[in-house]
């Protein structure tokens, strides 16, 4: 949703200040959630949190990596407003992934042998 407000307030007509708190909004998020799954994952996998720490932090150093390839041609390409909601519509199909490792989560440890 943020991600929406944030792309189509990005033009010339509105004021510098709305798209500012739209992207306060979305960082804040963000940062909530990457806390609440670092947390997830620390929680049940005690033996190999040093393991997957490294490898969350190597997977987003490459989506770090990867993303300036494409996002000075997506957004040229596009525009601001455009590529923000496809980003926003990205963000949006993921909503169900807490809600699914909360209802299926017990389930889905039961299938990993590293899970104490």
């Amino acid at each position: 949703m943020f991600k929406f407000w944030f792309g189509r307030t990005s033009g010339a007509s509105v004021p510098w200040i709305v798209p500012i708190i739209a992207s306060s909004f979305f960082t804040v998020s963000v940062f909530l959630l990457f806390q609440a799954g670092l947390n997830y994952l620390s929680n049940y996998y005690p033996h190999y949190v040093a393991s997957i720490f490294a490898g969350n932090d190597f997977f987003r150093s490459m989506v770090s990596v990867a993303f300036p390839l494409f996002s000075t041609a997506f957004f040229n390409n596009l525009g601001v407003g455009p590529a923000c909601s496809i980003l926003g519509g990205i963000s949006i199909l993921m909503v169900p992934i807490p809600f699914v490792l909360y209802f299926y989560g017990a389930r889905i440890r039961e299938l990993s042998k590293y899970v104490d």
